[in-house]
């Protein structure tokens, strides 16, 4: 195999950044908190994750994607779907890009970097035991009393050892 050059090279089809930036928050002179920048640039976030727990129904409050999209004369092929009735009641919220994979493409779909899930993933085993702190249904031992394993090792064993 011939070396066609000494080092390796990569390509970018993006525009370079100006380097590496602080990780620390940072105001302009014109909006020197966050409450200047939710006054200039504050919205409402429309969400459908209704897993969120910051995702809140307001009573009679909703929108179509149509008035959305600044577009009245969008017509949605399922209305249902098209009603934005939930709204995002955090303070501050982060889009997040992940990269979904078609069998084809790779498509990158925004999502909120900083949805907060009732269900967290982990399970309260506490609630298996009983008062007084034995498992419910009782213990399960092994089924073989031998500390030798399954039986492989006792003398009177299937495999006439």
């Amino acid at each position: 195999m011939k070396k066609i050059r000494p080092e390796i090279q990569v390509h970018f089809s993006s525009k370079l950044e100006d380097g590496p930036k602080e990780y620390k928050d940072k105001f302009t002179k014109e909006l020197p908190t966050m409450e200047d920048v939710k006054k200039k640039y504050g919205a409402v976030i429309w969400c459908k994750y209704t897993g969120c727990k910051y995702n809140a129904e307001v009573k009679g409050l909703q929108r179509t994607s149509g008035s959305l999209l600044k577009n009245l004369a969008y017509s949605p092929l399922d209305e249902q779907e098209s009603i934005w009735s939930n709204i995002c009641t955090r303070d501050e919220i982060g889009i997040n890009f992940n990269e979904v994979r078609t069998t084809s493409t790779k498509v990158k779909v925004p999502s909120c970097f900083v949805a907060s899930t009732k269900k967290t993933g982990h399970i309260d085993f506490s609630r298996f035991l009983q008062s007084d702190g034995s498992p419910i249904g009782g213990n399960l031992d092994s089924q073989h009393v031998s500390d030798e394993g399954y039986g492989g090792l006792d003398a009177n064993n299937i495999y006439g050892e």
